[in-house]
């Protein structure tokens, strides 16, 4: 599967998937070291920290690199590395506790647990946000928005406080369970519960309650604690640029700092079902968060997806299940197996190449285990699938136009092959599925792993197909092409405007509005291109420039239709005010696709 991205965005990461890799499997310790050493200097990355578990513990860990370019202080096994959103699955192991203990179940509404929390939920009376949508990011929510992402002082606990100064991300999209996307937002209200049922800050509750049980002793909660000792600086680029600590508004969703040794306890602790460290949570409900989904495609019998505070990942065309971390300057996995009985951890103080690093641990894995996938069985698809289909599940909703214009794909049949192509090729979304059955679909740039499947009706019409954690709604052609068509042509139309003599119009404004519209739209382009994550939520050139440009290039449309049409008599020459005409109107489409999507008046800061 492949997907436009936003740049900027990308900062936002969501565990993904990892492409299988050709390269042989390490054998020994030794050599899967020396891999990831050669990885590291090839990919120009400063450090990492790594370790390897089974049922029985920790086989192996290594530290490579540098903690900090700038001091050359080298990686230890003490090193702590910021986990980022691997801390999800340490508040969701919270959460199951108070659910082992009776205090509410999976299907408790949000709202009898917090009463004040800021949720706009238009399906609320039918179906409330649940317990399970927030665990399984299933509740409808945009993720972050921009003013929400930092604090200007660190800030420990007051998840219900940040979220209602910061509600925007809260309002539901979908009805909940419908679609996965992923969000943040949804783990600060975890946070909140904790803190309202224990009455402490979230990381006192869960270094007590699940970081002292497991046996993890070297972590952090604050990034002012992990300075004070042993700690890896985030890194980025291939000039290992040193990036500074930005402090978060909530610690639920990412906040943990950890080494690779005392979270591969986590990682055991999962993987045996709870008996590494009896008494945390009960066997079962371990289980259940491998297992439970919540999604259309759940139901419809795919087990891809996001569970209980883990993800499935597919990495060396093997799927695992566990957590990623992304944020500024570093990146973090931690993933199992239980079909392998293995685990691994990976930690790194750079944004770059995760997934590269993550494949010689996890083929390491398989030839220590003497694992083999087992061999799929296909078959022909079956029943009215052609046709076309648009995601819906956009995770950002700042990007629901792009993702609406070109996330849209025809379905083809081909025997047991199913391909999803967009309307302009290489843009938007494009996948080829083999089915192995029962509706269920594996994307060949990952192997036979399945990750996707069929979603049918009460009368057996396919409605949908959820590959990925991507939903894609049944469409109609027209409604999948006609929205980027009369973009593309409006642009083309606006582009053309400004040319012509120079002279042939008695009134040059006709010909100037269309042309200062094109010139603004060049404005908030590069606007957009400068952007990064922690501008987004300040006044600055880039923030003001988009707003100015989102206000003044639907006034210079309407100005210039109304100003072509008042003047249409008076102009001789027929093909330069048709031209200006189809040019400030072409305008005046696209600003009708921005206003659609609340870009009108856009305010980066306010969002």
């Amino acid at each position: 599967m492949k997907r436009l991205a936003p740049l900027w965005a990308l900062a936002l990461l969501a565990p993904t998937l990892a492409l299988a890799s050709t390269a042989p499997a390490p054998a020994t310790a030794a050599e899967l070291r020396q891999s990831l050493a050669t990885l590291l200097e090839t990919h120009h990355l400063p450090g990492a920290s790594y370790a390897v578990f089974n049922r029985e513990g920790t086989v192996l860990s290594g530290a490579i690199g540098l903690a900090d370019s700038g001091t050359q202080a080298p990686v230890t096994p003490e090193t702590l590395f910021r986990l980022g959103s691997i801390t999800k699955t340490v508040t969701a192991i919270a959460i199951m506790q108070l659910v082992d203990e009776g205090r509410f179940d999976l299907q408790t509404p949000v709202s009898r647990l917090l009463p004040d929390a800021p949720i706009q939920n238009p399906f609320n009376d039918t179906e409330p946000v649940r317990v399970i949508h927030l665990l399984t990011h299933t509740a409808g929510f945009d993720d972050t928005h921009a003013k929400a992402f930092f604090s200007p002082v660190e800030r420990r606990g007051r998840h219900l406080e940040s979220s209602l100064q910061h509600p925007e991300s809260l309002k539901v999209r979908w009805r909940p369970g419908q679609y996965e996307s992923y969000s943040n937002p949804g783990y600060w209200l975890l946070g909140a519960i904790l803190e309202a049922h224990y009455r402490q800050p979230w990381d006192e509750v869960v270094s007590t309650r699940v970081l002292g049980p497991l046996g993890i002793t070297r972590f952090a909660s604050l990034a002012s604690q992990a300075a004070r000792g042993d700690h890896a600086v985030g890194h980025r680029g291939p000039a290992m640029e040193r990036t500074p600590v930005f402090f978060e508004q909530t610690q639920a969703d990412g906040a943990l700092w950890s080494s690779a040794e005392d979270l591969a306890k986590l990682g055991r602790f999962l993987l045996t079902d709870g008996a590494s460290a009896p008494g945390v949570l009960k066997p079962e409900s371990v289980r259940a968060m491998k297992e439970t989904g919540a999604t259309l495609g759940a139901r419809a019998g795919l087990v891809y997806g996001s569970k209980l505070g883990l993800h499935h990942r597919i990495v060396a065309g093997m799927g695992w299940q566990g957590h990623t971390g992304g944020l500024l300057g570093g990146r973090s996995s931690m993933h199992f197996g239980d079909a392998q009985g293995w685990g691994y951890v990976l930690l790194l103080n750079s944004e770059d190449e995760l997934r590269k690093l993550e494949v010689p641990l996890a083929t390491f894995i398989a030839r220590q285990a003497q694992w083999q996938p087992p061999t799929p069985t296909l078959s022909p698809i079956e029943g009215d699938v052609e046709g076309w289909y648009r995601v819906v599940d956009s995770r950002i909703s700042l990007m629901e136009l792009p993702s609406f214009l070109l996330d849209a794909a025809q379905a083809r049949v081909s025997g047991d092959t199913l391909t999803l192509q967009p309307f302009l090729p290489g843009f938007g979304y494009q996948a080829t599925l083999k089915h192995q059955g029962r509706g269920q679909l594996a994307d060949v740039d990952y192997g036979d792993v399945v990750n996707g499947v069929l979603v049918r009706d009460a009368s057996g019409a396919v409605v949908g197909i959820e590959s990925g954690g991507d939903f894609l709604e049944r469409t109609s052609m027209v409604k999948a092409v006609f929205p980027l068509v009369s973009v593309l042509v409006s642009l083309v139309l606006l582009v053309s405007a400004p040319f012509g003599r120079r002279k042939v119009l008695r009134n040059r404004w006709v010909r100037r509005l269309p042309t200062l519209a094109l010139l603004t739209l060049v404005l908030a382009t590069v606007c957009s291109m400068n952007l990064e994550l922690t501008l987004l939520a300040h006044k600055n050139w880039q923030t003001v420039g988009l707003w100015l440009a989102s206000v003044v290039f639907p006034l210079l449309g309407l100005a210039g239709v109304a100003l072509s049409v008042r003047t249409w008599k008076e102009e001789p020459a027929a093909v330069a005010r048709w031209r200006c005409l189809l040019g400030s109107g072409a305008v005046v489409c696209l600003s009708g696709w921005l206003a659609t999507f609340g870009l009108f008046a856009f305010a980066l800061w306010r969002w």
